[in-house]
C-alpha cells in the first residue's frame, strides 16, 4: 500500500566535452557536463575524491544548474542544449513523452504517482506530466480524464490506479492555486473505492491540503483516521498482504505535526515529528518515494517555522552539493500555492541560509522564471499558514 503525495530520445552528442575548472571553498573541482539525448545529460564532478557523476533527468534538474552559481562555467553548455529558457528541453520531454505514449505501456516512471500504475498507464502519466510541466493543464488534464474514466476499472491494478489518476487531477488544480477545487476532486474520488484500502492514499492527500486552507482540526480527524486505515489489519483490495511502502510514516509525520502545530498543541507536534529528523533515508524498491529532507522542508513551510525551515535547506543544500531542488523552491521568483513569500523571505534571510545562499544561489530572472513556473500564469496565493515562528 502506497502513501504519496506528492525520456530518452536519440543521442544529441558524442566524444567528451571539455570540462570546467570551478572551486568550492578551498578545492580546485572539474565540472563537466555532458548531453546524452534531447532530454537526458550527465553532470561529472573531479575534485580530490572519486568523480561524482549526477543523472539530470527533468527539466527542474536542469534549472537548478542555472541556479547554482559555481556552475557558471558550463552554463553556455546547458543553454546550449536545454535552450536559454529551457523551452528546447521542455519540447523535447514532450516529444519523448509522446513517443513512451504512443508505444502503449512502459516501464518508465519518473514520479511517485506514475511509479505505482502499470506499464499501459505509465506512458500517460508521462505524458501528462511533460504537458502540466509545459504549462499546457487543459490538454494534459483531458489525457488524465479519458485514462481515469468514471470509476475505478475492473482488475487488481484498478483501485490504485483510480487513486493515482484522481490524485494527479488534484494536482494539476493545486499547481495553479485552485486547492479547494482540488479538495473536491480528491472527496469525489474517495466513494467510489469502496472498502478498497489503497484510498488511504487519497485520504492522506486530502489530508495535505486541507491544511493549505486553515482547517487544521479537520486535517488532524482525516490524518489520525488515514493512519489507523494504514495500520489495521485486514481489508479489502491487491496491496492486503503486501508490506506496507518504507517511509510512508514520514507522510503521516510531517502531516499530523503540521495540523498540531497549527492548532497550539506544540509539544505533540514536535513528538510527532521525529520520522522527519532520521538520518537515513528509507529504501524502497517497488515505488519512487521522496527523500525524507523533501518532506522535512514541506513540514517547515507547513508549521510556519523559518528556525526550522532554514536548517532544513540548509541540510537539504550539504545533501545536494551542485544543483538540487532546494535551489529552486528558495527562488524568490517561485510561485507556488503552498509557498507562502513573506514566509520564504524570512527563511533566505535566516543567519544559518544567508552564508550558503551568497556562496552558491543565483537568482533566476527573465525567461527561467517562466521555466520555474511551469509557464503558467499564476498570481501569487495568500500565505496559507498560520503565523511564521522565528525559533
Amino acid at each position: 500500500m502506497l502513501v504519496a503525495l506528492a525520456l530518452a530520445t536519440a543521442h544529441a552528442s558524442a566524444g567528451n566535452p571539455p570540462s570546467a575548472p570551478a572551486l568550492t571553498g578551498n578545492i580546485s573541482t572539474d565540472i563537466m557536463f555532458r548531453p546524452v539525448s534531447a532530454t537526458t545529460a550527465t553532470l561529472t564532478i573531479r575534485s580530490a575524491g572519486s568523480p561524482q557523476a549526477i543523472e539530470i533527468k527533468r527539466l527542474d534538474d536542469t534549472l537548478a544548474l542555472l541556479a547554482d552559481k559555481r556552475l557558471a562555467a558550463i552554463w553556455p553548455q546547458v543553454t546550449e542544449w536545454a535552450g536559454m529558457g529551457l523551452e528546447k528541453l521542455r519540447d523535447s520531454a514532450i516529444g519523448a513523452a509522446q513517443v513512451l505514449f504512443a508505444k502503449g505501456r512502459t516501464k518508465d516512471a519518473d514520479t511517485s504517482l506514475g511509479s505505482v500504475v502499470g506499464p499501459k498507464l505509465r506512458g500517460t502519466f508521462l505524458l501528462a506530466d511533460a504537458l502540466l510541466n509545459a504549462g499546457r493543464i487543459d490538454e494534459a488534464t483531458r489525457l488524465m480524464e479519458n485514462a481515469r474514466g468514471t470509476a475505478p476499472k475492473k482488475g487488481m491494478r484498478g483501485p490504485i490506479e483510480w487513486a493515482a489518476t484522481s490524485t494527479w487531477l488534484a494536482k494539476a488544480q493545486h499547481v495553479q492555486g485552485h486547492v479547494d477545487a482540488a479538495i473536491g476532486i480528491i472527496e469525489a474520488s474517495i466513494p467510489p473505492m469502496g472498502n478498497d484500502r489503497t484510498k488511504v492514499n487519497l485520504e492522506v492527500n486530502r489530508a495535505a491540503m486541507l491544511l493549505e486552507v486553515g482547517r487544521a482540526a479537520e486535517a488532524l480527524s482525516a490524518i489520525e483516521a488515514a493512519q489507523d486505515s494504514f495500520a489495521a489489519p485486514g481489508g479489502d483490495g491487491p496491496f492486503t498482504t503486501n508490506a506496507r511502502v518504507r517511509g510512508s510514516d514520514r507522510q503521516f509525520a510531517w502531516i499530523k505535526s503540521c495540523a498540531l502545530s497549527k492548532l497550539g498543541r506544540t509539544a505533540e507536534a514536535a513528538a510527532a515529528a521525529m520520522p522527519l529528523h532520521a538520518a537515513v533515508d528509507p529504501q524502497e524498491n517497488r515505488f519512487v518515494i521522496d527523500p525524507t529532507i523533501t518532506l522535512r522542508t514541506t513540514w517547515a513551510r507547513c508549521t510556519g517555522n523559518v528556525a526550522d525551515a532554514a536548517q532544513a535547506y540548509a541540510d537539504a543544500l550539504a545533501g545536494e552539493p551542485f544543483g538540487g531542488d532546494a535551489l529552486l523552491e528558495l527562488q524568490p521568483a517561485l510561485v507556488q500555492p503552498s509557498f507562502d513569500p513573506a514566509f520564504m523571505a524570512k527563511v533566505r534571510q535566516h543567519p544559518v541560509l544567508v552564508p550558503l545562499l551568497a556562496d552558491r544561489m543565483q537568482r533566476l530572472t527573465g525567461d527561467l522564471v517562466l521555466a520555474l513556473n511551469g509557464w503558467r500564469p499564476m498570481p501569487r496565493s495568500k500565505s496559507l499558514t498560520l503565523a511564521s515562528a522565528d525559533r
